[in-house]
């Protein structure tokens, strides 16, 4: 029986952590995204959302926007190898070119927090934290 309620203890745990963490990571990726200003249609904004799920008895996150948002930040890596201004060597001038925007919103964001998550999960169950999820469960079985 005692096992059985650590296992309750340590799953509603990480469930929970998950969940803080889905929210944390919605939030940051809308600020990345507003502070890059990436913002056109706002159809990538509206569109960021994170959900608990189970896979048997695994908890997990799931974080989800639309994919053209993700195209944006791959596309800022790849660059042509055989880049010739053509305008410069024809007319001896420099094209005008506009700076680019920073637009490495996801990579940034999403890797920052994941080492944070991990150490919470395998060092936040406190004494404090386990009497508090205890009341939980208490709660959870009498109602």
């Amino acid at each position: 029986m005692r096992s059985q309620e650590s296992e309750e203890l340590k799953l509603l745990f990480i469930e929970e952590e998950l969940s803080q963490h889905g929210e944390w990571l919605a939030d940051v990726l809308t600020e990345a995204i507003e502070k890059r200003k990436l913002r056109q249609t706002d159809s990538l904004l509206h569109s960021i959302d994170y959900d608990s799920f189970h896979e048997g008895k695994n908890p997990g996150v799931k974080f989800s926007f639309l994919s053209y948002g993700r195209a944006v930040d791959i596309s800022a890596y790849k660059r042509n190898r055989h880049k010739v201004n053509s305008f410069a060597v024809a007319w001896g001038q420099k094209e005008n070119t506009m700076k680019k925007k920073n637009n490495r919103w996801y990579a940034q964001s999403m890797y920052s927090g994941y080492y944070k998550l991990v150490s919470r999960i395998m060092y936040g169950l406190g004494d404090r934290e386990i009497e508090r999820l205890k009341g939980i469960l208490a709660n959870r079985k009498t109602a």
